[in-house]
């Protein structure tokens, strides 16, 4: 009796093969609802993380117009540690800055350089010379999640 008790225990310990299947196919089950959501929650971050930056540029911009009455003749002026020669007036035209009045840079970033748009992966905001001067957005051609054209930020 104990044998027959032993064997039918270790027959029974082991997995059937439809048992592994039914397994393996609830694990692809819970992978196909998940992983879409796991993606979209790394754009959503991306998203949030270009809105963040964008906001820091569009105040430094409106800082440099601010105290030296132009705009910025191109974006990268923001983080620039001595007065740039020219600014733009709010029709697009170059004007001299008078050195005194720049206190920049007027965005700190490491290195000196223009922080990255998270949805590129590169510093490639796209700033308007001519009027409506000094708008900043991002130049993804893409749409985002919610809200339309990156480009529109």
């Amino acid at each position: 009796m104990c044998r027959l008790f032993s064997g039918r225990r270790s027959r029974r310990a082991a997995f059937t093969m439809i048992e592994a299947l039914i397994v393996c196919v609830y694990i692809g089950i819970i992978a196909l609802i998940v992983l879409p959501r796991m993606t979209g929650a790394t754009r959503r971050a991306r998203e949030t993380n270009m809105r963040a930056t964008l906001r820091e540029i569009r105040n430094a911009v409106g800082s440099f117009q601010a105290e030296t009455g132009l705009y910025p003749a191109q974006v990268a002026d923001i983080v620039a540690a001595t007065a740039p020669a020219n600014g733009l007036d709010r029709n697009g035209n170059f004007v001299s800055i008078i050195p005194a009045d720049f206190r920049g840079p007027y965005l700190r970033a490491p290195g000196g350089k223009l922080p990255k748009d998270a949805t590129t992966g590169a510093a490639d905001w796209k700033y308007t010379t001519t009027p409506p001067v000094g708008q900043v957005n991002s130049s993804n051609p893409l749409n985002s999640l919610e809200e339309g054209p990156y480009s529109l930020f």
